[in-house]
């Protein structure tokens, strides 16, 4: 742990009794101290390293007492070695409290049982703050006579450190978009949070791969490791990534990493947080032991899956000019690709989730129910997908290379033999590729920049396509209309529409009440919003269940199409529903508009005619699916398709 020579035993025996609280203490640290006079004397600084040695070494040998726990000492050096590790690679001075702190990590942690205080969050406090303090006084206890050999102030932060009465650097807000860095300047004591971080890496590195996790339910294991996360620095976290983790502790690790950054900061990724989840679409028995089976292949095959994945992304002409720099972030080295592939079979449900089904046609009216729990399969897409768009730079128009590269790769090293098995194994693996892209697709989509979604319009993958080009056309239909009512509330010209001179100065007219009608814009742009997430998520259900999952018998495979058939047909006719109020709003507008705001007449007509082209190209995509063969069944979605096109007839005149 260093290059300075180690003091020779001050008769060991004599020590250990003086660690025990023996009565030969004063004999012991009065020899130690006079040889450690004698060698300052001789060797000048050195004797500093001595004295920082010899305080190693008593450390050492307090760790290993009768009441210690297992492996105390073992713990403390790998904790030691982290902070050195850290602390060198961001250039600064390992300074000698910095070892010593962190080598009297749990020092004695035994000797107070736990069970000697009450159960409960508030009992494990109030143990913890005691056996801190014993801690501190321990130390100094078996450094006191050093003091004068160590560095001036060593022994104060030494007892700091492990008492733990140093404060904590704050921990930065995630970064807007694209990298790893962002956050204001850390405040606080570095030497405390390079500690802190040794303690949880060696935690992950150690302890959660050693059995930790077994036996607990992974909701307390993920809960777990979202504060351990929230404690790590951004230098300590990129470490973290890089650890080597079993493919279900991996899964568990990307999902309290999703945590533990939204709750640090409140305005980041807040859809991703509020919306329900979205329902994982079934794949058939058949389908999903084709996947094992080819999976199992895949992993006996030679090489790294992961490698063969990089190498077949390489291939691709978008590499170059915009993969790269995503698949930059720690965790997306090679050897974890494989295991995210092997944590999401793992988690791949055998019937569908729980959660509700996108909303139809006709506006929700039910009461509120309580939020669906998330699917572990969702959870963990979702998760992986927001914190690489922030720190790696995903966007939507990466999915079609990456799921292409998947297919490819596990077809090639699964090598099924036969055209017949060949084929089940491509469409199998299509088929999972969709049921991500269910997961993934409709988020990103949301968070895109305007030259980022048309991007990924333009890509191959068939979503985002019509649908959500439509229902993100209605949000931008219904925002325009919002605006000309801001204009006019701004300018102070709309009256309440109890005021009877509001009536007047309307022309005679009904009077227009601006609160609920602005409030009625904000919950038709939500839900023209939501309805592009849906459409995302439907088009790719439909494709895994529908199209590329062709396990199963006639009867179960017509039963998959129908089901995923009516929720894309039940989507774009919810945005015509949207639209089409929308342009009920503007048309009552415009009265009060032409005659109080001017200004405003521009983008009431224009966000008109944009609703318009939402409701027709809506209802295009409607039509057409419900002329699709697997559209039996949903006369109440014709029924409804009807009405909206005579409503939308009656605003054109």
């Amino acid at each position: 742990m260093g290059d300075a020579p180690r003091v020779a035993p001050f008769r060991s025996g004599g020590w250990a009794a003086l660690v025990a609280g023996g009565s030969v203490a004063v004999v012991v640290a009065g020899l130690a101290a006079r040889e450690l006079r004698r060698r300052r004397g001789r060797s000048g600084g050195s004797a500093e390293a001595a004295a920082v040695e010899e305080a190693l070494r008593r450390l050492d040998l307090a760790h290993r007492a009768p009441f210690s726990k297992a492996n105390e000492a073992e713990y403390c050096e790998a904790v030691e070695r982290w902070a050195v590790t850290l602390r060198t690679q961001a250039g600064e001075q390992v300074s000698p409290a910095l070892r010593l702190g962190a080598r009297a990590q749990h020092l004695e942690r035994g000797a107070i049982p736990r069970s000697s205080f009450p159960e409960g969050r508030e009992g494990y406090l109030r143990w913890r703050a005691t056996v801190k303090k014993r801690q501190a006084q321990r130390v100094e206890e078996i450094l006191r006579d050093l003091e004068g050999h160590l560095p001036p102030g060593c022994l104060e932060r030494v007892k700091g450190l492990v008492g733990k009465t140093l404060p904590l650097c704050p921990r930065s807000v995630p970064p807007s978009g694209g990298s790893g860095g962002g956050g204001a300047p850390r405040a606080g004591d570095a030497e405390m949070q390079c500690i802190e971080d040794a303690a949880c890496l060696v935690f992950l590195e150690q302890e959660l791969p050693g059995g930790f996790a077994d036996g607990k339910e992974d909701e307390k294991v993920i809960d777990i490791l979202q504060k351990t996360w929230k404690k790590m620095s951004r230098q300590a976290g990129l470490e973290a990534l890089c650890l080597d983790f079993a493919p279900k502790v991996l899964g568990m690790v990307v999902e309290a990493i999703f945590l533990a950054e939204s709750a640090l900061s409140p305005a980041w990724g807040p859809t991703w947080r509020c919306s329900p989840p979205l329902p994982v679409p079934t794949l058939s028995a058949g389908t999903r032991e084709v996947l094992a089976d080819t999976w199992r292949a895949c992993l006996a095959a030679e090489g790294s899956f992961g490698e063969d994945w990089y190498a077949e992304l390489q291939q691709d002409p978008r590499y170059e000019t915009d993969l790269r720099h995503v698949l930059q972030f720690p965790v997306c080295d090679p050897g974890n690709i494989g295991k995210l592939v092997q944590a999401l079979l793992d988690l791949l449900p055998s019937g569908e989730s729980d959660a509700r089904a996108p909303s139809s046609a006709a506006p929700a009216t039910e009461e509120p129910q309580a939020p669906t729990p998330t699917p572990r399969f969702a959870s963990l897409l979702r998760s992986a997908a927001l914190l690489s768009q922030t720190y790696a730079g995903l966007r939507l128009r990466h999915l079609d290379a990456l799921r292409g590269a998947l297919v490819a790769v596990a077809c090639r090293r699964a090598a099924p033999q036969g055209a017949e098995a060949q084929k089940r194994c491509r469409q199998s693996w299509e088929a999972f590729g969709y049921v991500v892209g269910s997961q993934v697709a409709p988020w990103l989509m949301l968070s895109d920049s305007v030259a980022d979604f048309a991007l990924a319009v333009a890509s191959p993958l068939p979503t985002p396509g019509a649908g959500p080009c439509a229902a993100v056309q209605a949000a931008k239909g219904v925002a325009l209309v919002e605006m000309a009512l801001g204009i006019l509330v701004r300018k102070q010209t709309l009256a309440s529409a109890s005021s009877a001179a509001s009536a007047s100065s309307a022309g005679g007219g009904a009077a227009i009440d601006r609160s609920a009608a602005a409030a009625r814009l904000a919950s038709l742009r939500q839900r023209a919003c939501d309805a592009a997430v849906a459409d995302a998520h439907a088009y790719c259900g439909f494709l895994a269940a529908g199209v590329f999952d062709t396990a199963g018998s006639e009867e179960e495979r017509a039963a998959r199409r129908a089901k995923w058939s009516e929720r894309c047909t039940s989507v774009p006719l919810e945005v015509a529903a949207v639209a089409l109020d929308g342009v009920e709003i503007a048309r009552d507008l415009m009265l009060a508009v032409t005659q109080h705001a001017r200004s405003a007449i521009g983008d009431l007509e224009i966000g008109a005619a944009v609703l318009r082209s939402a409701v027709d190209i809506s209802m295009k995509t409607a039509q057409h699916n419900l002329k699709n063969p697997a559209a039996g069944g949903m006369e109440d979605l014709v029924a409804a398709a009807a009405a909206l096109t005579a409503r939308a007839l009656a605003l054109r005149t």
